[in-house]
């Protein structure tokens, strides 16, 4: 029997109806999962909705017009192609005229991340009897991780480099950024959210009110080693960009779509990308003068969520207990945890220390 003859007859009803329609049935089942995903913060949801969107386009582009045609070498495919690899960012204006396109090249983790949105809507597929298997191949996400991984000297010529050699318009905000990411163990959409009246420096003991996946709420401790940073910028930088007659609630502050009463928005997430992937280009690049061009092609792939990754295996390498780790990443379960920090042997230590990175 033929695959196309194998399918239930609901199936085959969709496989032999117009293109039109097959692209409104897939975008409809798309709006199903996500109303099933509502549980999940607008963020979650919105990454969800563009990389399923932008997977449809590429099944077009393919000629395949339902779910249920999709195979495991096409979610390969998928993954190696220039349609995915590539992307083009554009700016318009108030009017909705394009005033900019910049051509930019997808991170092994923003892949890595559309590959697991797609593993997620598949189960639901498989769940819901609309698919008898899912077609992506299964990957191990350690592996992933471990292939992303900075080590401790990374970190530290990063570090050195934003504090010495940052040529930037705002060095002291972007080795913030740097340091808030990797202290903190901050994913990107906790780092831009956060707000002045989330900062608690007042007692002994700072930190940050962090609003985390599923609006839930963290209170994040401040290391004692980036309070000379976090001041500098919010007395100096932030000042200056904001400007006399500005205001913003956000601690990360965006010069860009500020309303007429001069009201500035948080940085976006794709800003933070930009500023962590040039600093991480210039100052690895920079170490490894001898080998420069190798360098840029390997430091490329470096993103915010890897400072994040980086943390937690070295605060675990450092003897911190793995359940503290969870903590301070602001996980729900171990086995999330576990993926950060590999199996390496646990002893109990003060999480105070920060990591290896806590002595000036």
């Amino acid at each position: 029997m033929s695959k196309l003859t194998s399918l239930p007859k609901y199936r085959m009803t969709i496989l032999t109806r117009g293109k039109a329609e097959h692209n409104l049935f897939m975008e409809k089942i798309i709006d199903e999962f996500l109303i099933y995903k509502d549980d999940h913060n607008n963020n979650t949801r919105t990454s969800y909705s563009t990389d399923l969107i932008l997977f449809i386009k590429y099944l077009k582009l393919k000629k395949i017009n339902c779910f249920s045609m999709v195979e495991p070498r096409d979610i390969e495919d998928f993954y190696t192609s220039d349609f995915l690899n590539n992307y083009e960012r554009v700016w318009k204006n108030k009017n909705g005229n394009v005033t900019k396109k910049r051509l930019g090249q997808r991170s092994s983790s923003s892949k890595n991340r559309i590959i697991s949105t797609l593993s997620s809507f598949f189960k639901y597929l498989v769940f819901k009897e609309k698919l008898p298997y899912s077609p992506i191949p299964k990957r191990s996400a350690s592996n992933d991780i471990k292939s992303q991984s900075l080590g401790t000297n990374e970190i530290k010529i990063i570090l050195n480099y934003i504090k010495t050699q940052n040529q930037s318009k705002w060095p002291t905000r972007d080795r913030l950024i740097i340091e808030t990411l990797y202290y903190c163990g901050l994913r990107v959409s906790e780092l831009i959210k956060i707000r002045m009246v989330d900062l608690k420096l007042q007692n002994s003991n700072p930190y940050i009110i962090i609003q985390g996946k599923g609006n839930k709420f963290r209170d994040q401790p401040i290391p004692s080693v980036m309070i000379d940073t976090l001041l500098d910028y919010i007395n100096g930088e932030r000042k200056t960009i904001i400007g006399e007659k500005g205001t913003s609630e956000f601690l990360f502050i965006s010069k860009y779509g500020a309303s007429k009463k001069r009201i500035y928005k948080h940085l976006a997430r794709q800003q933070i990308n930009e500023i962590v992937t040039k600093i991480s280009i210039n100052s690895l690049s920079e170490y490894n003068l001898s080998n420069k061009k190798s360098g840029i092609t390997k430091y490329k792939q470096i993103s915010p969520h890897m400072f994040r990754h980086a943390i937690g295996t070295h605060l675990h390498k450092s003897g911190i207990d793995i359940i503290r780790v969870r903590d301070h990443l602001g996980h729900s379960s171990v086995s999330t945890t576990s993926r950060y920090v590999g199996k390496e042997k646990k002893k109990m230590v003060i999480l105070d220390k920060y990591g290896p990175l806590s002595k000036k």
